[in-house]
Parts: C-alpha cells; sequence; structure tokens
C-alpha cells in the first residue's frame, strides 16, 4: 500500500486502552507520513517505545499538553504541526474509532475529486457504523445529496476518521478550544459551510465508531448518546451557544431547540434524577444561555472529572 507523504494522523488520547491504540496505530501508519499521538493523558516511555514499535518505521511523535487541554486545543495543535511540516492533510482519530486499512488514500483521492469538480471541500469522512456494521444516521445533507464518488454532501461529520485539507482549514479558522468537547466538530463544519467550502462522506468507506457509552434506545427510532455527567454539560451548553452564531443554520436551530426539552427529560430518566446529572444538566443550561465556556471542571470541579476518568475499550465489528 503506497504511502502518502503529505499527510499525518493525529490521534487524540484520553486513558485508551493501550491495546487498542497500538492496533490502531498499526492500521494508519504505513498511510501517513508521521503518526502524533496527543496525550490529553500521561504516555509512558515504556508505552511511547510499543507506539514506536506499532508504527513499524513510520515516524511517531508524542504531543504532551500541559494536562488535558480538550480537543479544541487539540486538533489546533495538531493543524499547527501538519502545516509546519508543509503537510496537505490531517487525518483526524480519536481513541474509539478504526477506520479500515487504506482510509487514508481513499479519502485523500476523493479529496482530489472534489477539488477537480470545484467543490472546494474542507473535510471528507467516512461513513462511521456501530461495532456490528450497522451505519449510524447521516447528518442532515448540504447542497449535493451525492455524486458519482458515492459522496454526499453533509452539513457535518464527525472529526474521528475524517480527512482535512490543511489549506482549507486555514480559510475556515481554527477549532472551537473554548468548546473544549462537543460539537467541535459539527460547529467548525457549519462555519467551513457558510464560508464557501464544503463537507462530505464518504458512502462507501466504514468505520466502526463508538459514540460515549453507548445509544439509549427510544420509541419512534430516537436515540440519544449516554454520556457521563461532565459531557452532558458540555454538550448542553455547547449546542446553546451555537444558537447564537450566524453561520449555524436555522434549521439546525430549531431542530436543537425542539428536541433538547426531550433530551434533558430522557437523561434525567436514565441516570434515576442522580445528583450529578442534575447538577450537569442546570450548569449546561445556565453557562449555555450566558455564553459561559471552557474546561467543564471549572464549573463541576474535578469530581465529575474523575467520573469521566476511565478506559474505553474497542469492540471488533461482527
Amino acid at each position: 500500500m503506497s504511502a502518502q507523504p503529505q499527510t499525518i494522523a493525529g490521534i487524540v488520547i484520553y486513558h485508551p486502552d493501550e491495546a487498542n491504540l497500538l492496533r490502531l496505530v498499526g492500521v494508519v501508519a504505513p498511510d501517513v507520513r508521521e503518526v502524533v499521538i496527543y496525550a490529553n493523558s500521561a504516555v509512558s516511555p515504556q508505552e511511547e517505545k510499543r507506539l514506536q514499535d506499532a508504527a513499524a518505521g513510520t515516524r511517531l511523535t508524542v504531543m504532551r499538553p500541559d494536562g488535558n487541554l480538550g480537543l479544541g486545543t487539540a486538533y489546533n495543535d495538531l493543524l499547527d504541526h501538519a502545516v509546519a511540516h508543509g503537510d496537505t492533510f490531517l487525518f483526524l482519530l480519536d481513541q474509539d474509532s478504526l477506520p479500515p486499512l487504506g482510509t487514508v488514500p481513499r479519502l485523500a483521492a476523493l479529496h482530489a475529486h472534489l477539488r477537480a469538480s470545484g467543490a472546494r471541500p474542507a473535510i471528507v469522512g467516512p461513513r462511521p457504523t456501530d461495532w456490528a456494521g450497522k451505519p449510524m444516521k447521516s447528518p442532515p445533507g448540504q447542497g449535493s445529496a451525492a455524486d458519482e464518488a458515492h459522496a454526499s454532501r453533509v452539513q457535518f461529520v464527525i472529526s474521528s476518521g475524517s480527512l482535512v485539507n490543511c489549506e482549507a482549514a486555514r480559510g475556515v479558522g481554527p477549532f472551537r478550544a473554548d468548546f473544549f468537547i462537543d460539537a467541535i466538530d459539527v460547529e467548525w463544519c457549519m462555519r467551513a459551510n457558510h464560508r464557501g467550502y464544503s463537507i462530505w462522506i464518504a458512502n462507501d468507506v466504514l468505520m466502526p465508531h463508538e459514540l460515549g457509552r453507548g445509544l439509549i434506545r427510544l420509541p419512534f427510532g430516537l436515540s440519544p448518546t449516554d454520556q457521563p455527567p461532565r459531557r452532558l454539560y458540555t454538550f448542553l451548553r455547547n449546542q446553546l451557544a451555537m444558537l447564537r452564531m450566524s453561520h449555524v443554520p436555522l434549521a439546525h436551530k430549531s431542530k436543537t431547540l425542539l428536541v433538547l426539552p426531550l433530551r434533558i427529560v430522557v437523561y434525567l430518566a436514565q441516570n434515576r434524577l442522580s445528583r450529578e446529572v442534575r447538577a450537569a444538566l442546570w450548569h449546561g443550561l445556565l453557562d449555555g444561555a450566558r455564553a459561559k465556556l471552557g474546561p467543564p471542571e471549572i464549573v463541576l470541579g474535578r469530581s465529575a472529572h474523575r467520573q469521566d476518568n476511565h478506559a474505553k475499550t474497542f469492540r471488533q465489528s461482527e
């Protein structure tokens, strides 16, 4: 399989399962110039050596920020690293995904096809599936429904598994570091659309991905993501903050206002009105209303941080 010298893979980690991270590195390393691990939790020298071994000759770098700075800061630092080294693409990943072999060249080829057609793609992502291979619900369409390359133009894609064009990223602007986590990819993609770029899903590139702690199955096909308290806080806060942004489509804002009350009821019921969840939702509403952003620990304290400090594991698709 040919290498992609103009691409780096940036993997953001937070207390990952090491075996699964090693497998992820092994899958992506053959197709990129460099694998960069952005360590929002500690990586020992011994662990770094095992990661380098998994990269099998592809350069591997561990970036160690001062603590957990969130996804927005991680993505911006990775973009800066890619641009400084003259890379064309940044392949974003987190520890909850496992792209198939050859994903990078396939997405890069789709970028080239779309650029040739005048589409100005900023980011192209795979179609995420659950670990049984069932495709997840597609994001809303945006303009062109599909083209002959089996790609669909959408309002947004999830960041993990997506190939970002570094030149386009400069035109779109940085990811929202103050969002910390949740809706960072959604806001950035909507801003890209607003500035004349396009967002695409490669329908024939399937990637297993785990959302939060799984899905809460409800009647009528509704399935919100189950999340720990601090993620409920950032989700609610950031969705409300997006209501003020002119580049966010009116349809998305209307859906947010319609669906959020139902989500709040579901999360309260799912967690049996626990004190932690009630506090997270209350502060999410309050801070979203006044656009008070930043790390969730500032509001929820270290206890919420500890509750979410657990390793996640990949599950083999069947």
